[in-house]
């Protein structure tokens, strides 16, 4: 398939009411999904909230046991995996150690019983597709982290799938290489055009890659939309804490900083770097723990026995005894775990 036409072709991936248990466990709770064409999109959340869960249905590794999953409109909830327009590049990448990259990115295409005169030229094709022809003949053992994580995505690609699936690719690499590899990535997937949903525990990785966003708990989606979106619009109070780590506020704290009383059902949320120390705040607190992040510094100021989150300039001298204002807050839906 040539790049303007993955471009032009329809991929929308739709769940709809799509649940699964493990036994008593249910993992996913009736999601319903709506991902768009030649786009990136994340799956957010914490271990255990049912992304994974999620992806692995799309993939057919999961059947649901309700719902229905299409793709281009065509219903493919019951269909195996090697019947799906879909490929999956794993957290691990799933490599075979003693093949070549060639080997490698060759391999799904015997499965599909690919005439043998077509495979190499999928194969050089797809390598370039990604920038690693030149390592056709070279053992996967002796690429580095980003290297294989490439040839994973040109094995994915070879089999010409409508939907690429990534099931957190990038949670094996150090930091430096997690974040130009996620450049790449980003880069890749628009040149390629491919509808992609990437599953991801990573709320920057999430934030930097993403078209659009869910973010889930407990096996339900709770929120979607871009990330700015998400981020400057939590809906929930859990919304607010995973992406971003957000203060949430209830009672007589939320009425101070507001000027009001909180609204029923709701909470008051503060981004960190949305507490701005100051000698003319209106509130005075005690520094209790001080992280030196590079840039910035976390602190942790007691707070009239409450402990709020703020981010500062790194070069900023504090006493410990220091006074602050909010610049800006949103309320959010009231969540018993979040806040206090």
């Amino acid at each position: 398939m040539s790049e303007s036409a993955s471009k032009n072709k329809n991929s929308d991936v739709v769940l709809e009411n799509v649940s699964k248990s493990f036994g008593v466990v249910e993992a996913v709770r009736g999601v319903n999904l709506n991902v768009q064409s030649g786009s990136f999109f994340s799956l957010l959340g914490p271990s255990g909230c049912g992304k994974s869960t999620t992806l692995r249905m799309i993939a057919g590794f999961e059947l649901p046991d309700s719902g229905h999953i299409s793709i281009g409109g065509e219903d493919i909830t019951s269909k195996p995996p090697q019947r799906r327009p879909t490929a999956m590049v794993f957290q691990n990448y799933a490599l075979f150690p003693h093949m070549t990259v060639g080997e490698n990115v060759e391999y799904g295409l015997k499965v599909r019983r690919v005439d043998k005169s077509k495979r190499q030229e999928k194969v050089l094709s797809s390598l370039g597709r990604v920038e690693m022809e030149m390592h056709v003949n070279v053992p996967v053992t002796e690429l580095s982290g980003g290297q294989q994580q490439r040839v994973a995505v040109a094995r994915a690609i070879a089999i010409e799938p409508d939907v690429l699936l990534f099931d957190e690719p990038l949670s094996n690499l150090d930091v430096a290489l997690r974040e130009q590899t996620r450049r790449e990535l980003k880069q890749m997937q628009s040149l390629l055009g491919l509808t992609s949903i990437y599953v991801t525990h990573d709320q920057e990785e999430a934030l930097a890659l993403s078209d659009k966003l869910a973010v889930m708990k407990d096996g339900s989606i709770v929120q979607v939309g871009t990330p700015r979106e998400l981020y400057n619009s939590p809906q929930s109070a859990f919304v607010a804490q995973f992406l971003g780590g957000a203060n949430v506020l209830s009672g007589s704290h939320a009425e101070r900083i507001a000027g009001t009383d909180p609204p029923n059902g709701k909470q008051l949320a503060v981004r960190p770097e949305s507490i701005v120390v100051s000698d003319e705040g209106r509130f005075e607190g005690r520094i209790i723990e001080r992280q030196f992040l590079g840039s910035t510094s976390d602190l942790w100021v007691d707070w009239d026995e409450i402990q709020l989150r703020i981010s500062v300039h790194a070069g900023k001298p504090l006493a410990e005894q220091i006074r602050f204002d909010v610049n800006s807050f949103s309320w959010v839906e009231s969540d018993d775990s979040a806040g206090f």
